[in-house]
């Protein structure tokens, strides 16, 4: 587990030894440690923007002492290097976490950069943070998601136009993934969440379902329909 001084004194050190100037974007716990909603995180959440980025971060990483504990075969699309220091724990990702993808939306929410030496930090902003956290779906998203929502004025319409793009653009079905999501948090949690964003989120779920639902059976009729007789 790290704590905010922890992970501050962390990104301080690796900023000043890395070599070449570097962008990132915090995100999950880790950007919640710089909100004050959390005391610790059990690792640090990067995402680069290119694999050079997150290479030159990985050579500076491995100088103080941390090494990777994955393959570099195991990489597939959204999923991180993980790099490991005595209790210390860093997934670096680049462009996409599991199904979600870093878009111009998420660059534009951004009010929080901290510099520490040749790394900028950017800190993603709440309403993303609880996107991804419906598209990660790890324990204690939930919870998280609800401190959130209590603590920050949700700007609701970012999150829906967001859950748009990323259903353009990525996971075919991620409206599905929010709606179910929202619902608990308001059901369970008892997070306010405004009743017409629930139905916004259900009729894009529903429309999402239905075009899924609409291109299996096309699929289904071109697989099973007989060939046309030769004549």
């Amino acid at each position: 587990m790290i704590g905010i001084e922890e992970q501050i004194d962390l990104l301080k050190l690796i900023g000043t030894e890395m070599k070449k100037q570097t962008e990132c974007v915090i995100i999950g716990g880790s950007a919640m440690l710089f909100y004050g909603l959390k005391s610790a995180t059990k690792d640090v959440d990067i995402v680069f923007f290119s694999e050079s980025d997150r290479k030159a971060f990985i050579r500076t990483a491995e100088d103080i002492g941390f090494g990777q504990i994955n393959r570099i075969g195991d990489y597939k699309a959204g999923t991180p290097v993980i790099m490991e220091r005595k209790n210390a724990r860093m997934d670096l990702f680049i462009n996409e976490i599991v199904s979600f993808r870093l878009s111009p939306g998420i660059m534009s929410r951004i009010k929080e950069k901290h510099e520490f030496g040749k790394l900028t930090a950017d800190i993603i902003s709440p309403e993303d943070i609880i996107l991804l956290k419906c598209a990660t779906d790890r324990a204690g998203d939930r919870k998280d998601a609800s401190d959130l929502i209590a603590k920050f004025p949700i700007n609701w319409d970012s999150i829906i136009n967001e859950s748009a793009w990323q259903t353009q653009n990525g996971k075919k079905v991620f409206s599905v993934f929010l709606f179910d999501f929202l619902e608990e948090l308001k059901e369970t949690y008892k997070a306010e969440i405004p009743n017409g964003i629930i139905r916004k989120t259900r009729k894009l779920a529903e429309t999402e379902m239905m075009k899924a639902l609409g291109k299996n059976k096309i699929a289904d009729l071109e697989r099973f329909s007989p060939e046309p007789k030769q004549r």
